[in-house]
């Protein structure tokens, strides 16, 4: 009986976890509600995803708020500069529809490997800004980087990444649902992976949280 209460019980453990990605993932909702800071909240969640998947100690509200201050600006840069591609690309959409047919299959495929890049790049570059110092073009040429040596990877963050939209826009059913885990949940899972990518730069990582730790 007293093993049921055992905070170490796997259980206890499972649920916890459970509690905090429910905590995590309301954070994100109501910090990107101004739309401005969704870069900011993106960067603050992988910062506690990231942690929960290394089962580093964490305190998820402490943990988001700490990173969501300190990466605000570059991470709001990097944000304002995804909505300008995005724009750009919905742009080059609308054109391909206003073109001649002979024209349009070659600027597509073009438009669509740029997408792909640029889209890769930005899934690495709020991970990456959430566990190192740099500056935004540092952090967008290291994303970059890192996305194009890792591209099943890639497709797996771009599909967690849609994924609560998809799911918004086709069940809206289940809404409640992503309020509760939509984000916070497929985070964890690529963090799973993100453990591995950061292993190769885990002296720099650590450095960087010593960093971070005595900045709080």
């Amino acid at each position: 009986m007293g093993q049921i209460f055992n905070l170490d019980n796997p259980v206890w453990n499972f649920m916890n976890k459970v509690a905090d990605l429910v905590i995590l993932n309301f954070l994100v909702v109501i910090f990107s509600l101004p739309v401005v800071t969704v870069g900011a909240a993106w960067t603050a969640m992988h910062f506690v995803t990231i942690r929960m998947a290394r089962k580093e100690e964490r305190y998820v509200i402490k943990d988001f708020w700490r990173s969501f201050k300190q990466n605000f600006k570059q991470a709001t840069a990097i944000w304002l500069l995804a909505l300008v591609a995005a724009f750009v690309f919905i742009g080059d959409v609308l054109i391909y529809k206003h073109i001649p047919d002979r024209i349009p299959m070659v600027l597509m495929i073009v438009v669509m490997v740029l997408a792909y890049l640029v889209l890769g790049t930005l899934l690495y570059a709020f991970p990456l800004l959430s566990r190192f110092y740099n500056t935004v073009a540092g952090t967008l040429k290291n994303a970059f980087l890192v996305s194009i040596v890792n591209i099943p990877n890639t497709f797996l963050f771009a599909f967690l990444a849609v994924l609560p939209f998809a799911v918004l826009y086709f069940v809206p059913e289940l809404t409640p649902f992503v309020l509760l885990f939509g984000f916070s949940v497929p985070a964890y899972i690529a963090s799973r992976s993100w453990v591995k990518i950061l292993s190769k730069f885990e002296p720099e990582v650590e450095e960087g949280e010593n960093e971070r730790n005595r900045k709080t």
